[in-house]
């Protein structure tokens, strides 16, 4: 092992999105497409910055009470890699959702676990990243809808896993089975839905997030290890136009 240091990032962000769903009545489908635009307004030792655009198209399905399937694609475009290549900001991400929801008076609990296949184009050494990424999420979330206005309250928590993270270039480095999956992200969120109209709302949502990333570099003359530990604290404002129909 080369070198092994931490890096600490302490971030601001402000999101803007739109989503649209259509509702068909049988048999019990779901079409969802949105867009988010993510603007970084502070970063330690960054300018402000924009950081990523998703575009997602998302298919659901309720087979059953209290059951819920959901299927999706979102293109992440990076603002701040190289615009030359789009295999560099271009990245492509398949997920898939298992939901479990019960609705108790006013209230809504719902569990959700769910699996990202992150996919890059670009050329990377798999000994220190993957070309597709596994990564496992899983979020319990509770709603309140207040009787007779056009007001809901929601919050959440969501831990997120990786699967297939490299772990034997590492190891055999280090000497030891020191290195193995780990735990990448812990979010809390809260948020505020206010109904327009009949098919439209707005959400506004805080959100903090805490961000562990385990960067590997190999060094191509020695073929020794740099590991940075990368900690991330973000604390995220959104504002999200929904429409039904």
């Amino acid at each position: 092992m080369k070198s092994i240091e931490t890096s600490k990032i302490h971030a601001a962000e402000i999101r803007i999105g739109a989503e649209f769903t259509k509702h068909f009545n049988r048999p019990h489908l779901t079409l969802g497409v949105s867009e988010e635009i993510r603007s970084r307004v502070f970063e330690t030792d960054a300018s402000a910055y924009f950081r990523t655009s998703y575009t997602t198209v998302n298919f659901s399905w309720h087979p059953i009470d209290p059951l819920k399937l959901e299927t999706g694609y979102t293109l992440r475009l990076f603002g701040n890699k190289d615009w030359s290549d789009p295999n560099e900001f271009l990245r492509h991400r398949v997920f898939f959702s298992v939901v479990g929801q019960w609705r108790i008076g006013h209230w809504k609990l719902s569990l959700r676990e769910r699996l990202d296949v992150n996919m890059r184009t670009d050329s990377v050494n798999t000994n220190e990243k993957n070309a597709t990424d596994l990564r496992l999420r899983h979020r319990l979330q509770v709603d309140y809808t207040f009787p007779n206005k056009p007001v809901k309250l929601f919050a959440s928590c969501e831990l997120k896993n990786t699967l297939i993270a490299p772990t034997d270039y590492i190891n055999a480095a280090a000497g030891a089975n020191t290195y193995g999956q780990y735990l990448s992200d812990v979010r809390a969120r809260f948020g505020v839905r206010w109904r327009l109209t009949k098919r439209s709302s707005l959400d506004f949502i805080y959100r903090f997030d805490y961000g562990y990333e385990r960067n590997i570099n190999i060094t191509k003359a020695a073929q020794k290890v740099e590991l940075t530990h990368v900690f991330e604290y973000a604390h995220i404002l959104s504002i999200i136009y929904n429409f039904d129909w």
